[in-house]
């Protein structure tokens, strides 16, 4: 009698499993396209221009123009004259998703331009003059780059948009107050890190009625600017997209898709705050025929634009600036040293440094940070090291104008004495 030791059918060859390989291959697929979109929201800079589905893969420059034309109902929505209101924002925004960097323009409303046939103008009249393309074409000439495309937004849809992301945590460096009944503006701030709802956001972006007035208001756009980054940060926003999209199509005019706006979204959401800069257009106060302007310094703003249109690499190589060149102002928002703004700048005037202003900051700041206000970050960094070391180094305004350099001083300063005793050369 003989036995077999294996029953047959483990000794016949196993026959494909078809279906078993198509389902592992329809897993693999759906994992490879959540892993692209998950990249796309997250992570853009990882993929190739070629699969970024909803974020920029290319530079776009783009103007945005804030009209102070506010309105009790938005029911003339389409009456032209909605977007022909004077622009009491003008901003140039640089996206370049190459090197994943955000660069802002602030342009003061109040700059002194020459508009054909009507003369001396502020640069704000040019909206209501040609509209928001001819406002485009003639900054082009301005500043001699390419501008793609135009945003016009009202300001009720600003303040429709900011509840509908339950507001924005805005540090208010000041007591704030103003009222005015024919510009349906109420404002009544006060100073400390809170969260901003619609109106609030609103009154904190137009007050101006402080010793900086147009250029004090500029700088609040760009602390308020960075803040809405951090907010869009919030993967939650994500699920607000319908409700914000709602709002846009009745309070923003714009040449740009709405899948392209969504795509500059998600591009500015992705962008570290050390590759956020954000700059006054360079120039200073004057009077003409009794009239304020803001004066364009033309050849700050060739080095300016260059920096951050043209990404021209800075000449600094790791040589020390002339101190006497540079020009400082300091905030002291310290509450462990009342005396910090004075100290720090005895210390930096032994350095040869020109110090133009001594405040102190209603505001309560923990962490010091230096405001490289021309885009000047190799200057910023020598001011860095000459504190100590101290501080984040911030491409921004605060200070007056003719500052090279501003310094928030906080409470990580407050042994300024103790860590900077150091030779001077």
């Amino acid at each position: 009698m003989t036995f077999r030791r294996y029953p047959r059918i483990l000794r016949e060859p196993k026959k494909e499993d078809k279906s078993s390989f198509l389902f592992n291959a329809i897993l693999f697929f759906i994992g490879f396209f959540l892993t692209i979109i998950c990249l796309n929201i997250y992570k853009p800079t990882l993929l190739p221009n070629e699969l970024r589905i909803i974020s920029l893969s290319k530079k776009q420059n783009i103007l945005i123009l804030g009209l102070d034309e506010v309105f009790p109902k938005l029911s003339n929505v389409n009456n032209e004259a909605l977007w022909k209101g004077r622009s009491d924002t003008i901003i140039v925004l640089s996206c370049n998703p190459g090197k994943n960097i955000l660069n802002i323009l602030n342009i003061p409303r109040d700059t002194k331009v020459k508009i054909p046939r009507y003369g001396f103008e502020k640069i704000n009249f040019l909206n209501p003059v040609g509209g928001p393309l001819y406002t485009k074409k003639y900054i082009e000439k301005f500043l001699r780059i390419r501008i793609d495309h135009f945003v016009v937004v009202n300001l009720h849809g600003l303040n429709k948009a900011i509840d509908e992301i339950d507001g924005i945590v805005v540090d208010v460096p000041q007591r704030m107050q103003y009222q005015d009944r024919s510009a349906m503006l109420y404002i009544n701030l006060h100073p400390g890190n809170q969260v901003l709802n619609g109106e609030q956001a609103i009154g904190f972006l137009r007050f101006r009625h402080d010793s900086l007035g147009d250029i004090g208001r500029i700088q609040r756009q760009q602390a308020f600017t960075r803040a809405l980054v951090k907010k869009l940060l919030d993967p939650v926003m994500f699920t607000k997209l319908p409700q914000l999209i709602s709002i846009y199509r009745k309070t923003i005019y714009t040449d740009l898709k709405p899948k392209d706006i969504i795509k500059i979204a998600n591009f500015v959401r992705n962008v570290p705050s050390q590759n956020q800069n954000i700059v006054i257009l360079p120039g200073d106060f004057g009077n003409r025929k009794n009239i304020s302007y803001w004066l364009p310094n033309h050849k700050e703003i060739n080095k300016v634009v260059n920096k951050l249109f043209y990404d021209q690499k800075s000449l600094f190589r790791f040589q020390r600036i002339n101190p006497k060149e540079i020009k400082i102002s300091i905030f002291n928002g310290s509450h462990k040293d009342h005396f910090l703004a004075s100290k720090i700048s005895k210390a930096l005037q032994q350095y040869g440094y020109t110090i133009c202003l001594i405040q102190d900051y209603e505001a309560h700041v923990k962490k010091t940070k230096i405001y490289a206000q021309r885009a000047n970050s190799e200057t910023a960094l020598q001011v860095k090291y000459d504190i100590g070391n101290f501080g984040e180094i911030v491409t921004g305004n605060l200070g007056p104008p003719d500052a090279d350099i501003t310094i928030l001083a906080g409470d990580d300063l407050a042994k300024f004495q103790d860590k900077t005793k150091r030779k001077v050369n």
